[in-house]
């Protein structure tokens, strides 16, 4: 075996070996508990924001490794769930936008293999209960499990309890994704979480009663100016039933948002009870993410797709006291396929080729440790076919976007938080605004991206 091979080797054994160190012969693999959260924008968790209650996940993220800078592959449901499952872009696993039903055909014709196939392979139980929004789980590798169309989340909270409480007895290596449906519209906290907030509550210096008539705001079919939210029932309709709305109206919505996700909170509470009740708890490494954030009336926006920072970018943080480091924030640019390799790596299942994610051992080991110049994501939007919508490459500082109908932004994300000032047509910028489109055309050549590449060579 040659030098550099070897010691990749080694040091992968020894990040292994680390992580197992004190566990029992039944527990030599890791359990994982993965906890999904669905349209959670990254401002929307305590550690990010001290006007959202979320005490036991701001406990669980203090007891891991924040990932501060977490990005969907693409910030629309199903095309990200696909993403996760594959670790692969949606061009590349060819499951874009709200097409549930592309996925099950091309992993039962052995087109893709997703995480839970993998970890079954090697001697993981496996289950899914929530909300899958890729078809029956069990026909994409789960040996268990089911989609839960309960809002409030409480049946797939029983099916977890029951789950653990069954991997407590038996003490097999599990891995149970719990899919939350949480805080999706239609909201319909109980008041005592609405309770927990004073009003009114803060607004965002981006917030807009209305979008400007620009491509880059644009949630529909390339050359539309089409803002979307969907259909919902119950409380809080009108603030998710389109713009424009009025300051007040997203007050009232971001109350109910945030009131869930305190109920959410409280949850994951009890999942983390039960884990410590079935004596899992010290072999168990808890994920948390979600598929895409959501906006709350920035840029006079409602839902996702876009590639503004509220829709793209969500909260992410591994827990547990198998972790080899607590209690720090990793500042690496981090995609949700990086997530698959991860989890593969900390089960010491190979790793499969031609993935453009990354595995974070490393930096669950040394957060401050480099990973990657740059992250992307696309989103093609509701209807949309492959190669179309928007397209984004986020540095460390500066964000690219190139919109569905090949209009450029660039944004300082260290002077410009909340992307107000679009500085692509600014001279001074020309050298900075090349660099990122030549990245975007690389990733554009892995991918193969059907649309049409920036300016340049």
């Amino acid at each position: 075996m040659e030098i550099i091979p070897m010691m990749r080797f080694l040091a992968g054994m020894f990040l292994f070996s680390l992580l197992s160190a004190s566990a029992s012969a039944a527990e030599s693999k890791p359990n994982f508990l993965v906890i999904f959260t669905d349209d959670q924008t990254f401002r929307a968790i305590g550690y990010n924001n001290p006007e959202i209650r979320t005490p036991t996940l701001d406990r669980l993220a203090r007891e891991g490794v924040i990932f501060s800078h977490a990005y969907a592959a693409s910030p629309i449901c199903v095309a990200s769930r696909a993403s996760v499952m594959t670790g692969r872009f949606p061009q590349q696993h060819r499951t874009v936008g709200l097409d549930t039903a592309s996925f099950l055909p091309r992993v039962e014709s052995g087109k893709q293999k997703p995480l839970p196939a993998y970890l079954s392979g090697a001697g993981y139980v496996t289950a899914l209960c929530g909300k899958s929004h890729l078809g029956d789980p069990r026909r994409y590798g789960f040996t268990a499990g089911k989609e839960h169309n309960d809002i409030t989340d409480r049946q797939s909270l029983a099916f977890a309890t029951d789950f653990l409480t069954q991997r407590g007895k038996d003490q097999q290596p599990f891995l149970l994704w719990f899919g939350m449906r949480q805080p999706h519209i239609p909201l319909r906290p109980e008041q005592k979480w609405l309770e927990l907030y004073p009003q009114p509550l803060s607004i965002a210096p981006n917030f807009r009663e209305a979008p400007l008539k620009e491509s880059i705001y644009n949630q529909g079919l390339p050359g539309q100016a089409y803002y979307r939210d969907s259909n919902a029932t119950g409380n809080y309709k009108k603030a998710a039933s389109g713009p424009p709305r009025s300051r007040e109206t997203i007050q009232d919505f971001t109350l109910a948002y945030y009131a869930t996700i305190s109920h959410l909170d409280h949850q994951v509470d009890e999942l983390a009870k039960q884990l410590q009740q079935a004596g899992l708890a010290d072999n168990t490494i808890i994920v948390y993410l979600s598929d895409n954030g959501y906006f709350l009336g920035n840029h006079g926006l409602g839902n996702k797709i876009t590639m503004h920072e509220e829709s793209v970018r969500v909260p992410m943080f591994f827990s547990g006291p198998k972790l080899p480091r607590h209690g720090v924030t990793c500042d690496q640019l981090v995609s949700s396929v990086d997530l698959l390799p991860t989890l593969l790596e900390l089960a010491g299942v190979p790793r499969p080729e031609g993935l453009w994610g990354q595995s974070l051992v490393p930096q669950l080991t040394d957060p401050k440790r480099p990973l990657r110049e740059y992250v992307v994501s696309e989103c093609v939007g509701v209807e949309g076919k492959p190669g179309q919508g928007h397209r984004m490459v986020r540095t460390d500082r500066w964000k690219y976007v190139l919109t569905d109908v090949n209009d450029e932004a660039l944004f300082d994300e260290q002077a410009d938080t909340y992307e107000l000032k679009n500085l692509a047509h600014e001279d001074s910028q020309r050298e900075t605004l090349n660099k990122l489109r030549q990245m975007m055309r690389q990733w554009m050549t892995v991918v193969e991206d059907g649309h049409a590449k920036p300016p340049g060579e």
